[in-house]
Formats: structure tokens, sequence, C-alpha cells
């Protein structure tokens, strides 16, 4: 009987060709299925951010209802910004006067997951592909369309003031509102330079100024090779970096078709 035991254990164990065969097998799935997991992980994300843009967009529509059909003043006062003036209508009434407080209420709508918060302790204000923008006390992974933002006392006169949409009912359903953005928000231009970073981590040329290159805060590498944009019509389209030069951002903007990616 122990020698039918022994001979029984033997049968029942792994030789090694059989166990290397199954740790090729296990291998194999892992490579197939990692990059399918990492894809539906990656659209996950981008459908979240979508939600998040659709919110703040219609929250933009809802103020400018509220406010005789004109968006928020530009201005740098504390509390007063864009995204403290949409807090309200986002059901966030406390985060408007102290923002840092309420991040994790209903302000949560203003980060992209693909993004990662700053460490406050630190001194970098600027965001990037994978990292929050840090201003006035508010934090966040989307930038504003600056050209909806005619009352601008502070910026407005460095640029063509024919080119801002005066009032919200001026634009149209394809004009971008918010978008995935290294900044608060932009002036875009249809002869912007692609930047040389698209991830944004060294630094883009031309901050917090820099003509010819204010496409360069939404022409990141966020989605893979896009970026999630909000329309005035609260509408959201995933859009692929060289096709932000042929959106219509401002009121004289011309489409680029010539841009390419690297």
């Amino acid at each position: 009987m122990k020698t039918y035991g022994v001979v029984m254990d033997r049968q029942r164990a792994f030789t090694l060709i059989e166990l290397l065969v199954v740790i090729a097998i296990i291998a194999l799935l892992m490579a197939i299925l990692m990059p399918v997991l990492g894809y539906a992980r990656e659209q996950a994300r981008s459908r979240v951010c979508q939600s998040n843009l659709r919110q703040l967009c219609m929250a933009m529509n809802l103020y400018a209802l509220d406010h005789d059909d004109l968006t928020m003043p530009f201005t740098h006062q504390p509390g007063r910004y864009w995204f403290h003036q949409l807090a309200p209508y986002l059901s966030e009434r406390a985060y408007k006067d102290n923002p840092q407080e309420h991040l994790e209420g209903m302000m949560r709508v203003a980060f992209c997951p693909a993004t990662k918060r700053q460490d406050r302790s630190g001194e970098s204000f600027y965001g990037s592909a994978y990292l929050s923008w840090r201003f006035m006390g508010g934090e966040g992974s989307y930038g504003l369309n600056l050209w909806l933002l005619p009352d601008d006392p502070i910026y407005a006169p460095d640029f063509p003031a024919e080119n801002f949409y005066k009032k919200y009912s001026d634009t149209r359903s394809d004009v971008p509102l918010l978008g995935d953005s290294v900044w608060v928000g932009s002036w875009p231009f249809d002869a912007d330079s692609v930047p040389d970073d698209l991830t944004g981590e060294s630094g883009y040329p031309g901050y917090p100024h820099g003509k010819g290159y204010f496409m360069g805060r939404f022409c990141v590498d966020r989605h893979k090779k896009a970026i999630n944009i909000g329309f005035v019509d609260s509408h959201v389209e995933r859009v692929s970096l060289e096709d932000l030069w042929t959106l219509r951002w401002h009121k004289h903007f011309k489409p680029n078709n010539d841009v390419s990616i690297p």
C-alpha cells in the first residue's frame, strides 16, 4: 500500500516540462490581456473626463443665462475666477470662498482622472499631461477658451478685439468652451506652433504670455495624442491634437489642416 501511494503521488505531480508549459501559457495570456486591460482603463478614464467636461459646460450655460448672456469678467481677484464662479452651479457654493477645503466635493469634476494632483508644498503651478494645475486656491485639469471672456481688462488689450465672442449667444455649437489643458485657459490662434514637448513636463515656451504658442496649453498628450473638449452646447468630443487647429476657437479663426503632430 505504501508503494502504491508513492506511485500515485508521482503520477499527480507536475513535471518540469509541464510546469514550463503552464508558465508559458500564462505569460502568453498576460501579454494578450494587458494591452486590452490598459485600453479599457484608458477608455474608462476618458469617459469620466468627458462627463466632467459636460457638467462644467452645463454650469457655464446656466451662468450665462443668469448673467444677461455674458460670461464672467476676467479677474485675478480671489474667489472670482471662472472656476470659482461655476462652483455654485455645480452645487458647491462653499468652494467659491474656500476652494482648498472643498476640492473633494462636486468640484472633483475639475479633475481629469488621467491626471494627478500637485503637491501643495511645491512651487509649480502649471500642470502637464499627467498633472493638474494650481491657481488662486483652485486646482484642476481643464482650461477655458478665453476668447469667451471679452470683459478682460488685464490681457484683452493685447489681443484683437474682434476675435472675442462678446456674448455667449454669439457663439456656435462648434465653439470650444473647455478642454484638457495644462493651465486655466488660453487664447489659441490658427498659426500657433506645435509644442516640442507634448507632455508639458519640461515646460512650454511663452508662459504666461507667448505669442505663437497659446494652443500649446491644450495640445497635450493626455488621451493618446488627443484631448477631450466640451463645446458651448455642452456636447463633448475626443479631438486629436492635430485637429485642434481646425476648431473655431475665436470669431475669425481660420481652420488649419496642415498641422502635423510628432
